[in-house]
C-alpha cells in the first residue's frame, strides 16, 4: 500500500447539479469509470478506491475515494439529472480542474453549483 501524507483540514466541498443530460450517457457505468478518474488529470490528487453500482432498471451511484477526499455521483436517467459532489483538500486552483472537466464533459443544458467552504480554519 501506498504511503500517502495525510492533507490539512481544511477543504473545498462543491455541489454539483446538472440538469437536461444525456440518459444514455448518465446511465453508464462505463461512463463513469472512464470519466471520474480522467477528471482527476492535472492534479495531484490519488484514487485510494472506487465503487460503482448500477441500480435496474436505470440509475448509477458511484464514487472515488481519494488522498484529498472524494468525489461522488448519483443519477437519474428518467429525469435527466446528476447529483455530484466534490470534497477536497488539494486547494481551489485544483477542485477547479475536476469541477470544470465534470461539467465540461457531462451532456447537460443547465448546471446550479454550490461551493461550501470547509474545515478548521473556516469553521471556528
Amino acid at each position: 500500500m501506498e504511503n500517502l501524507e495525510n492533507s490539512n483540514p481544511d477543504g473545498i466541498h462543491y455541489l454539483i447539479g446538472l440538469f437536461g443530460c444525456d440518459k444514455e450517457q448518465i446511465d453508464s457505468v462505463k461512463f463513469w469509470e472512464s470519466l471520474l478518474p480522467e477528471s482527476l488529470q492535472g492534479t495531484k490528487m490519488t484514487i485510494l478506491d472506487s465503487h460503482f453500482y448500477k441500480f435496474d432498471p436505470q440509475g448509477v451511484t458511484g464514487f472515488l475515494l481519494l488522498s484529498a477526499s472524494h468525489i461522488s455521483i448519483h443519477t437519474w436517467p428518467e429525469y435527466g439529472y446528476v447529483a455530484c459532489d466534490l470534497f477536497s483538500c488539494s486547494g481551489e486552483d485544483e477542485s477547479k480542474v475536476v469541477v470544470d472537466f465534470l461539467v465540461k464533459n457531462i451532456k447537460n443544458s443547465k448546471v446550479e453549483m454550490q461551493k461550501i467552504c470547509r474545515g478548521y480554519k473556516y469553521c471556528q
